[in-house]
């Protein structure tokens, strides 16, 4: 693991680096080239034919393939001026005798430039070097016949081709691995942006868990506490009685809020099932209206047409946006208030209201002023339904929700 991670950053290295790669690259060449020449040359008993002068024009030769990436279009240029250099000076070691850094030019003009830009910079190279073979370096240095240059001047442009087609090739699968790169990148952001919003979601379906049932329970502790404590020397047994209620709500606040955090505990490192109690649906909404009634609230609970059986989520949304609404009742709509909670099976759609006959709470446009009202809301659109709260004409406070009877036929919204 350790080599392959040197070895990925030496590689980023040199890519970022083009002139101290191709530089690398040239002597890399060299050393290989003009040793395999002074071998050669010693085995056919002739090292006079290589020696210091030839070795130089040779590193001459191949010196512009170290500005092949960095300065192209210069690299060029000193390849031609090399070319006129041995033709003026009868020199051939300065074109490498073998034109080996033509071949590298024209490969890296197609791996790297566009194919038009790619076959000007191709014609600009070889254009000079097939006439140079033709008139020059073949007549003077073999002395046949035009139809050997001819033969010679076909397989180095064939070669060039071939330079050329090797390019083109490594252009387009740098194109296509890029283009995979950065799709993975983009994939990898949306899966990243996805985890977030889930990660998001989750936190405001805990946050609305939380707040229902500790907003309910503390209220309901709360008001039975203080009626408690004001029966509490004229009438002991109804103190007593509130006092039950208190600590049977506690026990109940503290067994839900336990269950949340078993789940989150589960969920993460634990993996077991949890020994959880129920989730609340609507049928739980009785013993909610017998606890709201126990807290001092008189609620009647209606119940209208032909019940049907809902989604869990749905019935889980009714239970907790009814069990708000009563703890806002409570809360805010006075001592004298009267509440009533109706359930209403429709043919097309579900209905949950709860109203009051108390002075109720302020609303601001939005849902924006309170968590309780933006849960309440948040709810109802997870599940395709729809929220209204707000005083009632004729005093008193509504909150309605209604849910279309497929709603978990229709999928998610957000």
């Amino acid at each position: 693991m350790h080599a392959a991670s040197t070895f990925t950053r030496l590689r980023r290295w040199f890519h970022e680096r083009p002139l101290p790669a191709d530089t690398l690259f040239a002597a890399a060449l060299f050393v290989t080239y003009a040793g395999t020449l002074a071998v050669v040359f010693d085995a056919a008993d002739t090292p006079a034919q290589f020696g210091l002068r030839e070795t130089g024009m040779l590193a001459l030769a191949l010196a512009p393939i170290a500005l092949r990436r960095k300065w192209l279009w210069l690299a060029v240029m000193g390849t031609l001026a090399a070319l006129i250099a041995a033709i003026v000076f009868d020199q051939p070691w300065l074109v490498g005798d073998n034109g080996i850094t033509w071949l590298v030019l024209t490969y890296t003009a197609a791996a790297h430039r566009p194919l038009p830009r790619a076959l000007v910079l191709a014609g600009a190279v070889w254009m000079p070097v097939t006439l140079s073979v033709l008139l020059y370096f073949w007549p003077v240095y073999s002395g046949e016949t035009a139809t050997g240059g001819a033969v010679i001047t076909l397989l180095n442009l064939a070669m060039a081709a071939t330079a050329c087609f090797v390019g083109s090739v490594m252009r387009s699968r740098r194109r296509k691995f890029t283009e995979l790169s950065e799709r993975a990148r983009f994939a990898e952001e949306r899966q990243e942006a996805l985890a977030a919003q889930a990660v998001a979601d989750e936190q405001r379906r805990i946050a609305r868990e939380l707040h229902d049932v500790v907003a309910h329970h503390i209220s309901v502790i709360g008001v039975m506490s203080e009626g408690a404590k004001r029966v509490l020397r004229h009438d002991p047994e109804a103190a007593e009685e509130a006092l039950t209620t208190v600590n049977q709500t506690a026990r109940t606040a503290l067994r839900e809020m336990r269950d949340i955090l078993t789940v989150l505990r589960q969920g993460r490192d634990e993996g077991g099932s949890a020994d959880l109690e129920p989730q609340p649906t609507v049928d739980s909404l009785r013993a909610l209206v017998a606890q709201t009634k126990d807290a001092g609230l008189p609620v009647r609970y209606t119940v209208r047409g032909e019940e049907y059986p809902l989604p869990t989520g749905v019935s889980l949304a009714v239970y907790r946006i009814a069990q708000e609404a009563l703890t806002n009742t409570i809360k805010h709509a006075g001592p004298q208030a009267r509440a009533g909670v109706v359930v209403d099976y429709g043919d097309t759609e579900f209905r949950i209201s709860v109203g009051d006959s108390g002075h109720g709470a302020p609303v601001v446009s939005g849902f924006s002023g309170g968590h309780g009202l933006i849960g309440m809301r948040e709810r109802a659109t997870l599940y395709g339904g729809s929220l209204e709260a707000g005083p009632r004409p004729g005093g008193g406070y509504l909150v309605e929700a209604r849910f279309p009877k497929n709603a978990h036929l229709q999928g998610v919204t957000r």
